[in-house]
């Protein structure tokens, strides 16, 4: 099958919109691949705030698009919160017509220490107060909600492990290719979790990309193509 043919479908990241994947997937759309994105629920501006708040949640999400749009073969890149999205419907959905996973700065380590450390920029007094610029990317994502949505996201990560944490004998079941991509100056996602993750799936490999932070838009986006481009079959 020629690469020009392959069609991903690109999911944002927590606090994000799908129109964040843009930069990346127009690289690739670039060299002849059809991309496809979407905003989860409680995401962007005039989007409710769901009844819940979970991964579990996001999970459904994907499935109702991937059943909407017919998709089948699909190869998915997640950044951050959008690769764990990915891997749960794959460990979770019989029939999910998901063929190979990109994850990019997604992290698996959920424990309660791990959690601590992000709370702080999830808590809208403080980002409003002491990282004013974020906040007003917030604002203009997601509209006058965006300080519930920091609070909800707190919320879900606080409970993900105990409610919708992949565990080992989740990533056993996962038989697809995954590729994990860590960024060399990634201060969230440590090497360590992604690799202990990546020995827990039957067909994963890590791949780290120099001169890149956690943020996408910090991130070398044309050597994460290339990886990309380079799994694709």
């Amino acid at each position: 099958m020629e690469k020009s043919k392959t069609k991903l479908l690109f999911l944002h990241g927590a606090l994000g919109i799908a129109a964040d994947m843009e930069p990346l997937m127009t690289i690739l759309r670039e060299r002849g691949h059809e991309t496809l994105s979407f905003s989860f629920s409680g995401h962007g501006k005039g989007s409710a705030e769901p009844s819940e708040f979970r991964i579990d949640l996001f999970a459904r999400d994907l499935e109702a698009y991937l059943k909407k749009h017919q998709l089948s073969n699909i190869v998915i890149f997640g950044y951050s919160m959008g690769g764990y999205v990915a891997l749960y419907h794959k460990a979770n959905y019989e029939d999910s017509p998901i063929k190979m996973i990109f994850t990019y700065g997604t992290k698996f380590n959920w424990t309660e220490n791990a959690v601590l450390k992000e709370l702080p920029l999830l808590n809208p007094d403080h980002v409003q107060s002491n990282v004013p610029n974020f906040a007003s990317i917030l604002e203009n994502k997601h509209g006058e909600r965006w300080k519930q949505l920091l609070r909800s996201t707190a919320h879900m990560m606080q409970n993900l492990e105990r409610l919708d944490g992949l565990t080992r004998e989740d990533m056993a079941e996962i038989d697809i290719p995954v590729t994990l991509i860590l960024g060399d100056q990634d201060r969230m996602v440590t090497s360590e979790e992604t690799h202990l993750t990546s020995s827990w799936l039957r067909h994963a490999q890590v791949k780290t990309i120099s001169h890149s932070k956690h943020e996408l838009e910090r991130t070398n986006l044309r050597e994460m193509a290339d990886i990309i481009e380079g799994q694709l079959i």
